[in-house]
């Protein structure tokens, strides 16, 4: 299938599902030219995995390439427990998930929706294995019509099919072979069945290829000066479900209007570390992306700190050393701090996990967070953190900024394994700027 935004192509995928004996072996393969910030990338990745004969996950492998660093990824069910392997440069890390009924891979699910038991109004619901965030979620398929295939000719019909996932939703077109001819999904791209030759080799642009960074800029009419040293901002959200938008200590949301305010380090508390309590205990774990219970974690974060053990002051030396650490490269790729902390560069992704990790391996309790942020007169898709002070606090490690400026809007709480989410924000965010106080 061709892979097209905008109808200019930017990249191909190739899927295979293949009878052995009693099994299935499916296979995929997808590449993407796109650019971050005039900085071009290609994204290479690959998924090779078994599935039983109702087409239900035995196991797979994944790997993520983009001239960044490779992710391996490896998950095999073993009973009621899936077992996850990622192997990031020379490391290995490990994870068990429970499981209480059969898993399945996004693409072969389709195909347990046989073209014959095709009708409008069908729905069917399963437990699906993200690769690219090591996570389990439900997806629902809803069959909705059969109808001519848009952009077809002459005409062909297919069944239209809705697959909703992790709060995303993505239309596809099935014909009675069980084929999928178009597909279309978030941030406005769109597959279309090809045959190899025309998938790999034609329609390519000459002129630049996507840039996911400025597709997803939110501009806005009223300029925000002195941005990064803000203090106040309010602004209303439109275009996205605001009931989503997270209201807490330095982010209020009434109805669609957001009030950010950056807090005062003098109302900050602290502590000794590592932190005491359980109620942060979520936040002080150990992740598939965050590993902060790995030991060249915990000696990379005894080193930054060193003697202190203030828990204030022991985050501005580690927000200090992740933003001098770090070259400042953007990336696209699913962010982890070991391989982070391997490459010495990243963008903003790459700094907040590793900040997040190393954070956690002091014990002070760190989550990531996705949102938007105001650069340049208008607002980007950024990722941040905020460590527990008391209240959470925001902090920057690609801005240097503790805490960070009050043009930070959190859209999604949670590392890695979350952003996904962001891409129901993408291309539908709207920000008026009512004041951008001071």
């Amino acid at each position: 299938m061709g892979v097209y935004h905008e109808k200019q192509k930017v990249g191909y995928t190739y899927s295979s599902l293949a009878p052995a004996g009693e099994q299935f072996v499916f296979s995929e393969t997808s590449l993407l030219r796109l650019t971050v910030l005039d900085v071009p990338q290609t994204v290479r990745t690959s998924m090779r995995g078994h599935l039983g004969g109702d087409f239900a996950l035995h196991d797979v492998d994944f790997e993520l390439s983009s001239g960044v660093g490779n992710l391996q990824a490896n998950a095999r069910v073993d009973g009621k427990q899936l077992r996850l392997t990622l192997r990031t440069g020379k490391d290995v890390t490990e994870q068990v998930l429970p499981l209480d009924q059969p898993l399945y891979l996004p693409a072969p699910l389709r195909a347990s929706l046989s073209a014959g038991t095709m009708q409008a109004g069908r729905e069917l619901e399963a437990l699906v294995f993200d690769p690219t965030a090591l996570r389990n979620d439900r997806m629902r398929i809803t069959v909705i019509a059969r109808e001519p295939v848009p952009e077809t000719d002459p005409a062909v019909d297919a069944w239209r099919v809705t697959e909703e996932f992790r709060g995303l939703q993505t239309t596809a077109w099935i014909d009675a072979s069980g084929a999928v001819l178009r597909e279309e999904g978030p941030m406005g791209f769109v597959l279309v069945r090809q045959n190899a030759e025309q998938a790999t080799a034609q329609d390519w642009a000459t002129q630049t290829a996507l840039d996911v960074v400025a597709s997803a800029a939110v501009p806005v009419a009223r300029p925000i000066a002195d941005a990064r040293n803000r203090t106040t901002l309010r602004v209303r959200l439109s275009g996205v479900n605001v009931d989503d938008v997270p209201s807490d200590g330095q982010q209020k949301r009434d109805g669609a209007v957001v009030t950010l305010t950056r807090p005062p380090l003098s109302t900050l508390q602290s502590y000794a570390l590592p932190y005491a309590g359980n109620d942060y205990a979520d936040d002080l774990a150990a992740t598939p992306f965050l590993q902060s219970d790995h030991p060249r974690i915990r000696s990379t974060a005894r080193a930054a700190i060193g003697a202190e053990h203030d828990a204030l002051r022991a985050a501005v030396r580690l927000n200090d050393w992740v933003y001098q650490r770090l070259r400042k490269v953007p990336t696209i790729s699913i962010p982890n701090a070991l391989q982070t902390l391997d490459m010495g560069e990243g963008d903003c992704n790459e700094h907040a996990v590793l900040l997040a990790a190393l954070a956690r391996a002091a014990g002070i309790p760190t989550r990531v967070v996705a949102g938007a942020v105001y650069l340049d007169a208008a607002f980007l898709y950024h990722a941040w953190c905020e460590v527990w002070l008391g209240q959470w606090v925001p902090i920057d490690p690609a801005f240097h900024q503790f805490p960070a400026d009050a043009t930070h809007i959190k859209f999604v709480v949670g590392g890695p394994e979350k952003h996904l989410a962001m891409l129901s924000v993408i291309g539908r965010l709207h920000i008026d700027v009512l004041d951008d106080g001071g």
